[in-house]
């Protein structure tokens, strides 16, 4: 019996060709670094089969003006659509408890190319996840029907409202446990991990921040 064809390599293959595309286009890897902010290490990992994460995917799609869809899954439809999902962007206010907060409306919306219909947008507020890039008035874009993984920054809002963005350190049936940093003591201290565990009966939802923008 002659052996099945490896999917997955094949899929791969695909994968990387597509990134090679893109260098090509780009006028070489250094260019297309330069073009989509991310290192010349990262696009040679790629090119050799390295996964990018999905904030890398969203940069490299941007720089070649290339659908999400067609970059991760291949197919016929490669130029980006013009039409971009609009993500409602929301403040975070105080709520008087340490570390949570209540979501308020602006009256803005963004734009993202990502296929996740329900995607929102919060500005980041306190210090608490300075050390996993997330510094107060960055922009993060939260995808609720992304699944979120060990590791990912998470946002978690609870069945009142308030939220939260922390690293996902594991999740059960019953907690949801997540990392934080306190505030430093002084001006450039190093600033102390902490963990805390959430009940997952008071947690409406956990999805991850796929993408993190500065404020203009």
């Amino acid at each position: 019996m002659a052996p099945k064809p490896d999917t997955n390599a094949e899929t791969d293959s695909d994968f990387i060709a597509r990134i090679a595309r893109l260098v090509t286009r780009a006028g070489g890897q250094n260019a297309l670094a330069r073009a989509s902010g991310l290192s010349l290490g990262a696009i040679q990992r790629y090119l050799k089969g390295g996964e990018p994460t999905r904030g890398a995917l969203i940069r490299l799609a941007t720089a070649g003006n290339v659908s999400l869809d067609w970059l991760v899954y291949g197919g016929m439809d490669e130029q980006s659509s013009p039409a971009h999902n609009p993500v409602p962007v929301y403040g975070f206010a105080e709520c008087g408890l340490q570390g949570w907060y209540n979501p308020v409306r602006y009256k803005i919306n963004a734009t993202l190319d990502w296929p996740d219909p329900e995607l929102y947008a919060v500005v980041a507020s306190g210090l608490s996840m300075v050390p996993e890039g997330i510094h107060p008035g960055h922009i993060c874009i939260i995808s609720p029907n992304t699944r979120a993984h060990t590791g990912d920054a998470v946002l978690i809002r609870r069945n009142d409202g308030a939220s939260t963005i922390k690293r996902l350190v594991r999740e059960d049936d019953i907690w949801v446990h997540v990392q934080g940093w306190l505030d430093p003591e002084k001006e450039n201290a190093p600033q102390i991990p902490y963990t805390d565990q959430i009940k997952r009966s008071v947690i409406e939802q956990v999805a991850p921040v796929i993408f993190i923008k500065r404020r203009a």
